[in-house]
């Protein structure tokens, strides 16, 4: 038989467990300071404050209600969230200019299915577009009066449609003669 061992050792959290993220959270609480109108002057935000926010943002500890009651820290939090996507997104304009730079380069490469590769992943940016599959609708614009026309003409024809009998092509049709006969 089986007895299950209990870990005592285990340290409970210090806050409420959470599962909205930080942003969501951080976004909140900014909320909340601008519709007090108690935002703190960037010369009031103390280096405490600073610290304990570029931890959170590290992910060093995990915000509580009281750091994020912290007008400051909120602030700071804020900013700093607020540079990272900006970062995110200049580094990734950084890595498709690194990334077209390479494909330039390997366009001369002795090799040619490396050379015909890199030829090819260039033109598929979306930039020169010379490799992507585009699909040409064309619309017809009828006048109303026209579309109606054309619709009753269908309804017509489905309303006045012949019968046809029910009968399963596969089966030969056996008339009334033929069972009398038998």
């Amino acid at each position: 038989m089986y007895h299950a061992s209990i870990d005592y050792d285990i340290p409970i959290a210090d806050y409420a467990p959470t599962f909205e993220s930080l942003e969501t959270r951080v976004a909140a609480a900014m909320a909340a300071i601008v519709d007090t109108d108690s935002l703190p002057d960037p010369s009031e935000i103390t280096e405490f404050d600073k610290d304990n926010a570029r931890s959170i943002f590290a992910g060093d500890k995990l915000a509580s209600d009281e750091d994020l009651s912290s007008p400051q820290t909120v602030v700071y939090l804020q900013s700093l969230l607020n540079e990272y996507d900006k970062v995110v997104v200049k580094s990734a304009a950084q890595i498709r200019t690194y990334v077209t730079n390479k494909l330039i380069a390997e366009t001369a490469n002795p090799d040619p299915r490396i050379r015909m590769k890199s030829l090819e992943l260039l033109g598929k940016i979306s930039d020169v577009g010379l490799f992507t599959d585009k699909t040409e609708i064309t619309m017809r614009h009828r006048p109303t009066e026209e579309l109606e026309q054309l619709l009753r003409e269908r309804l017509t024809r489905v309303i006045e449609g012949e019968v046809v009998p029910n009968t399963p092509s596969h089966l030969p049709e056996i008339s009334v003669d033929d069972v009398d006969a038998k």
